[in-house]
């Protein structure tokens, strides 16, 4: 870190979010192609991509010479003022378009109607647009030996850029304006390609932040291994094949030679994970970055994670820095803390310092918006009104305006800001309202449209699921003469009432995104029913089917699978609602508008495309396309899984709202029991395609029964770093099963369903 341990910076203004976040999104998806973290040379297998023979778009960029600098012992790497900007795409308007506008609902103004192309049109701002987004301005911190530094902040506040600037990799149109990043007292940005391909991999290497688009997936993982060894090693074939298995067996992967001939996709995503770091460590490098290496991972999939590099830094002397937007994971692993936002470093010190006592404003908003398991509230606190994520912030007005002091940190009248909202309505704790209160208090007013759907009897549950089954065959052998069965889901049943939420908690492959997508008859069924408001839906003809849809809604895990990337988000939100009725071509824009806001996103958002956006936004337009139909019902699969914790904290209570409000029913699918426990009256344990615990939110979390529940509670992250787990004797799956420690999964492999008793009125758990 710097000098002084605790240094509280107060920056000044920051650089806009949401570009920024486009810029992070461009990095990341040009390197996943398979960097994989070895960084080795443009012609790897693994990677296939010319950014890693590139010497990057520095300032510095093809320096013959290395510059050398002298530095602390104790610190491995310096970040000394470090400017990276990314072209605005917007910045000058008479320029040719980067992309095709479809002639639909994106060339349609924003007051609604067509777009008025007569000579007497308002004239427009001619306010001159900043030709480049700041995605790291100014920042300036160290990362000392064998420790770890996280640096931790929303989407968009420029920790994955900051991370490829360390090894020269920020992707053209991208450039390193200025700065300096001293590794061992060498500047990385000054270094030529060979001393830069020398240090990707033996000195610095990387786990990309998406495992599953971060390895080729048309080259098995032994030959991007042996790949990454051989370009640093002067080892043979044979040698290289060696150390690859060796790798493989020591992060914890059971039958490391039959994974070498695997691909990918044949392995889980806790295994990808693993493989990743195999290849990211396979070069024993002495700084290891892992971007976001637990995002989205199951719980218990994300301490075994932890454990693993906790347990190689304490093997090889590794130093980590490790960028993530969980404070529960940074109490876990952190030694030191690098807080950003919007390009800059709000706050760094000691991991202990920062959780005990928080200066910035901003960092106690963060550690304020995460649900803690046990200190339940009604709302949870949310860190911003609308996301200022293009706005011009360079006159300084920002700090005084969010944070209630300016830059020298004299305060400022905060009054009028009140940041920590007390709703996702956008009503503030001050008195204030926001943009997204009018908003949301237009989106819960019932439309005139919505009159003649059928509420059905208001007694009996919404939802009702009778022994639903739904098994996959696959066929195997010569002229498929083998048949297998996966039971995703078997013999579940389960209600929800008008108004309720349900939990759905499980690990990956338990059958819950299974369970969500046939309940909605997303998939076909094999036995039992599903009951809407008493009608079958699967009885249904197509016909009747389709007017239901607006009322049974899915929110899809993954949102750039789930959009489609030729269209705008205004006709990706606004389509449905005209194919429904709940909306005309006059106004469409405005209700589209609106349910952005109240999901944190902004009128800017309206005409660009999903590739324009961070994983977060995403998630968020995917959240709105499925709430501006007005659903009674929602499956919310993982929707928050990949949001930071404020916009996360906006979204569980925009969900309270709609439920209080509106009465919509969600079933909530999650593995994350903090979230769960603080949205959930009842929660449902699946494992293997079956129940094996359910009940209310205070029985399961006071006197969970089964082994499997009380695993997943066990595995939850504390955000305290004085309270943090002791790392498990084995980091090691087991060989040939990973569920040998569950001596109840052999019966449900099997078939078996194990029979449900009842504990007492609100609590059912499962044979064991």
């Amino acid at each position: 870190m710097s000098n002084d341990k605790n240094l509280r910076t107060s920056s000044s203004a920051a650089a806009a979010s949401g570009t920024s976040a486009a810029g992070t999104s461009a990095v990341d998806t040009s390197t996943a192609s398979g960097v994989a973290a070895s960084a080795a040379a443009g012609t790897s297998a693994a990677s296939g991509a010319a950014a890693m023979t590139s010497t990057g778009t520095s300032a510095a960029a093809g320096a013959a010479a290395t510059t050398v600098t002298a530095t602390k012992p104790d610190v491995l790497l310096s970040v000394r003022d470090l400017h990276v900007v990314f072209p605005r795409e917007d910045a000058d308007s008479t320029a040719t378009p980067s992309r095709p506008r479809r002639r639909g609902l994106s060339s349609q103004t924003t007051g609604g109607g067509p777009a008025a192309a007569t000579s007497d049109a308002a004239p427009t701002s001619t306010a001159p647009t900043p030709a480049v987004v700041k995605a790291v301005d100014g920042v300036t911190f160290d990362i000392p030996r064998g420790k770890v530094t996280c640096i931790v902040g929303e989407s968009g506040s420029g920790k994955s850029v900051t991370a490829m600037s360390m090894i020269n990799l920020i992707d053209r149109p991208g450039r390193i304006e200025s700065g300096s990043i001293l590794f061992e007292g060498r500047d990385v940005l000054t270094m030529d390609r060979k001393s830069l391909q020398r240090l990707r991999g033996e000195g610095i290497s990387m786990i990309f932040q998406e495992p599953m688009h971060s390895l080729n997936p048309v080259f098995t993982i032994g030959k991007q291994i042996v790949e990454t060894i051989m370009t640093h090693r002067d080892v043979s074939k044979k040698e290289a094949w060696k150390q690859s298995v060796s790798w493989l067996e020591r992060v914890g992967l059971p039958n490391p030679e039959r994974i070498m001939d695997m691909y990918p996709h044949e392995l889980s995503g806790g295994m990808v994970q693993r493989a990743m770091i195999a290849i990211a460590l396979s070069c024993e490098p002495k700084l290891l970055i892992a971007d976001e290496p637990t995002t989205a991972l199951d719980v218990t999939i994300q301490a075994q994670i932890i454990d693993l590099l906790l347990s190689l830094k304490a093997q090889m002397g590794l130093t980590i820095l490790f960028i993530t937007h969980d404070f529960g994971v940074v109490a876990e692993v952190a030694d030191e803390v690098v807080v950003m936002y919007e390009g800059h470093i709000m706050e760094q010190g000691d991991v202990t310092e920062i959780f005990d006592h928080p200066t910035h404003p901003y960092t106690k908003a963060l550690l304020a918006t995460r649900p803690v398991i046990g200190r339940r509230q009604r709302r949870l606190p949310t860190v911003r009104d609308i996301a200022p994520e293009f706005s011009d912030l360079s006159d300084g007005t920002y700090f005084s305006k969010r944070f209630g002091f300016d830059e020298a940190g004299a305060a400022v009248d905060s009054a009028a800001s009140g940041d920590v909202r007390n709703a996702a309505s956008g009503q503030q704790l001050n008195g204030s309202r926001t943009a997204a209160a009018d908003a949301f208090a237009a989106f819960a007013e019932p439309l005139p449209q919505l009159a003649s759907r059928d509420a059905g009897d208001p007694s009996a549950p919404l939802l009702e699921v009778r022994h639903l089954k739904k098994y996959f065959t696959s066929k195997s052998g010569l002229f498929g003469r083998k048949t297998s069965v996966v039971r995703g889901v078997n013999d579940v049943s389960l209600t929800i009432q008008s108004g309720e939420t349900v939990g759905l908690v499980g690990e990956s492959g338990s059958g819950k995104t299974t369970l969500g997508q046939t309940i909605l008859r997303l998939q076909g069924k094999t036995d039992g029913d599903v009951r809407f408001r008493g009608r079958d839906v699967f009885a249904m003809p197509a016909k009747q089917l389709r007017a239901l849809r607006p009322e049974m809604q899915y929110i899809f895990q993954d949102p750039y699978s789930s959009l489609n990337p030729r269209l705008p988000v205004i006709d990706a939100i606004g389509e449905p609602m005209l194919e429904h009725g709940l909306a005309t071509k006059d106004d469409v824009r405005d209700h589209v508008t609106q349910v952005l806001e109240i999901c944190g996103l902004n009128a800017d958002a309206l005409d660009r495309y999903p590739h324009e956006f961070s994983g977060g936004q995403r998630q968020r337009i995917g959240i709105a396309r499925a709430m501006a139909l007005r659903p009674d019902f929602v499956v919310a699969d993982e929707p928050v899984a990949s949001l930071d914790v404020s916009i996360q904290a906006q979204i569980i209570n925009l969900f309270s709202d709609l439920q209080e409000i509106r009465k919509t029913a969600f079933l909530f699918i999650s593995h994350d029991l903090s979230v769960v426990e603080h949205l959930c009256e009842r929660i449902v344990i699946m494992y293997l395609g079956v129940v094996v615990e359910t009940g209310s939110r205070d029985e399961l979390f006071n006197n969970p029964l089964h082994p499997y529940t009380k695993e997943l509670l066990d595995a939850i992250p504390v955000p305290n770093p004085r309270l943090r787990r002791t790392i498990t004797a084995s980091t090691r799956i087991p060989d040939g099963d990973p569920a040998a420690h569950r001596p109840y999964a052999a019966a449900i492999r099997e078939g078996k369903v194990p029979e449900l008793h009842q504990v007492n009125e609100h609590h059912w758990v499962a044979d064991v």
